[in-house]
């Protein structure tokens, strides 16, 4: 999915089971990057560059993972 610099992008919190823990990480061209936290992020300028974001879930000790669609800036 294409997008702007300075569009927030935002996690997919739907889905998950009543009570589930959520953490998100998001990657910058496939690299972690400084306070990509969130549940959203505002694309930084850098055209070409690919966001995703990847949401951890856990509920009753046990962990999976979900990965967002790829946000490339325009």
């Amino acid at each position: 999915m294409y997008v702007t610099a300075g569009t927030v992008l935002r996690a997919n919190k739907y889905g998950w089971p009543t009570g589930t823990k959520l953490e998100y990480r998001w990657f910058l061209n496939g690299k972690i990057f400084a306070g990509g936290y969130h549940d959203t992020h505002k694309a930084w300028e850098g055209k070409g560059d690919k966001y995703v974001v990847r949401v951890k879930g856990t509920l009753n000790g046990k962990v999976s993972y979900r990965f967002s669609r790829t946000y490339i800036v325009r």
